[in-house]
């Protein structure tokens, strides 16, 4: 791999990881507070930071900062060591990815299946739909489907919703609770958090905490689905035994990508104690839960903060270690044949915008010549006895067959002249200015095909020598 795709994929990976942490972070103190919340009724902000956390794994605010670090920085700069463990950690984190995403989309194809012979439901059982999206406020028409292959109600599909019902006789009474209790969750947008958390979980598959997040995500979901609907239908007995009569026992598609009425003998002894506690409480007034949220981010971005500066000391420590490891295992510079020429050879010369070197001032460049092609660097002042180091570095993926007088680099004196070094890998050599003027630093690349060059040049003063 080139340098620039290394550096690539060194923001990705530290992207996704500090989002990772990011998500983790504000899952274990919601953990904490999530009791406390509990016992004061308020299912509505337990669940919005369950969102907001599932949310805190996609978005990587702290890569945009570490961005604006690494122009400053050099951040990213890589080393031999750390090309070789980006390589390694890229082909697990998508070998990873590649499992988890076959996993879902295994459950998709038998979700489909399922769903083949579906058959819409009568009249009877529509008009009991159309019913309870009035109750709830449902403009959408949403149609019910029943199959024989499905064990459970539940809803699915995000740009095209049905709800799927299997083929059993249900009373009027448990046809509207079913109803109800999907189409909340069509109103909660519950699909796309479920579709939210698959897709966290392929990105980070590798975080021993995702499997908790989905649950809670789906739990809370649940508990919010069914306050809401007992605002509408009001008999919490009713609710839960008519669930428990159509549910307890069987399994269905409700941790992939559906939202079914389906839970194990725990999960509803937890749901029939969070929703009975909730609708006695009246709740966080909502300017106490304005600071309490507040408290919550600002907590919890002082402590992401504090992990990213680690990371950031972390990746500097690792660099500066192996940088000197491979000085010390590398054998001297040679030192390089200087030559001198009237012109440029190269038909083809573009001048480029990065900045110029004033005294002690590096300048990292990053240019990709084109076959034939000379770049050339706009002009800075130099005195008598200074001395212009240059360090680059070319491309080990594109110039393989290169020979060592094909690259060139140097500087433009100011009668035009040019004195440059050539070699294939490394070009690292120092110029002593024999007379004050303006001057430019070039590289010049005589094979036939786009070369990188990437490393330094800099102005170095007789008073510092």
């Amino acid at each position: 791999m080139s340098w620039e795709t290394i550096e690539i994929l060194i923001r990705v990976f530290t992207g996704i990881f500090l989002c990772s942490i990011t998500g983790s972070v504000l899952f274990l103190y919601w953990k904490l507070i999530s009791g406390r919340l509990e016992k004061k009724g308020n299912a509505r902000l337990n669940y919005a930071i369950l969102k907001i956390i599932i949310v805190s794994f996609f978005v990587p605010v702290l890569s945009v900062i570490f961005e604006r670090i690494s122009h400053e920085t050099l951040l990213f700069s890589t080393t031999t060591v750390i090309r070789r463990i980006t390589e390694v950690i890229g082909i697990v984190w998508i070998s990873g990815a590649v499992v988890t995403c076959c996993f879902y989309i295994l459950k998709f194809i038998q979700l489909k299946k399922a769903l083949y012979n579906a058959c819409i439901c009568d009249k009877k059982i529509q008009h009991i739909a159309g019913n309870c999206r009035d109750k709830l406020g449902v403009r959408r028409n949403i149609e019910v489907y029943q199959s024989y292959q499905v064990p459970v109600p539940f809803i699915c599909g995000f740009l095209r919703p049905k709800i799927i019902l299997p083929e059993e006789q249900y009373t009027k009474q448990e046809l509207e609770i079913i109803l109800l209790h999907e189409l909340e969750h069509y109103k909660q947008k519950d699909i796309l958090w479920k579709l939210l958390c698959n897709l966290m979980a392929c990105v980070h598959w590798f975080n021993p905490l995702k499997k908790e997040i989905c649950r809670q995500i789906e739990d809370w979901s649940e508990v919010y689905c069914d306050v809401h609907v007992l605002k509408t239908f009001g008999s919490l007995k009713q609710y839960f035994n008519t669930i428990i009569s159509i549910a307890t026992g069987k399994s269905g598609y409700r941790q992939y990508l559906a939202s079914a009425l389906y839970e194990n003998s725990r999960g509803l002894e937890l749901r029939m104690r969070r929703t009975a506690s909730i609708r006695k409480m009246a709740g966080i007034p909502w300017k106490s839960a304005q600071i309490f949220f507040v408290c919550f981010c600002t907590l919890g971005v002082a402590t992401i903060s504090g992990a990213s500066y680690g990371y950031y000391r972390g990746y500097l420590y690792l660099e500066d270690a192996t940088s000197i490891k491979i000085e010390e295992e590398q054998d001297p510079p040679k030192v390089m044949g200087e030559k001198k020429r009237a012109g440029m050879f190269a038909v083809n010369q573009r001048t480029m915008q990065d900045d110029v070197p004033g005294k002690e001032k590096d300048i990292w460049i990053d240019w990709w010549p084109e076959a034939g092609e000379s770049l050339i660097s706009g002009k800075f002042r130099a005195e008598e006895g200074d001395t212009i180091h240059i360090m680059l570095m070319t491309s080990e993926d594109e110039n393989t067959k290169v020979k060592n007088s094909e690259i060139l680099a140097g500087v433009i004196q100011p009668d035009g002249t040019q004195r440059f070094v050539s070699d294939k890998d490394q070009l690292q050599h120092s110029f002593q200015i024999r007379k004050s003027g303006e001057y430019r630093f070039f590289v010049e690349n005589q094979t036939d095909k786009k070369i990188q060059l990437a490393g330094d040049y800099e102005l170095i003063s007789k008073k510092n020598k």
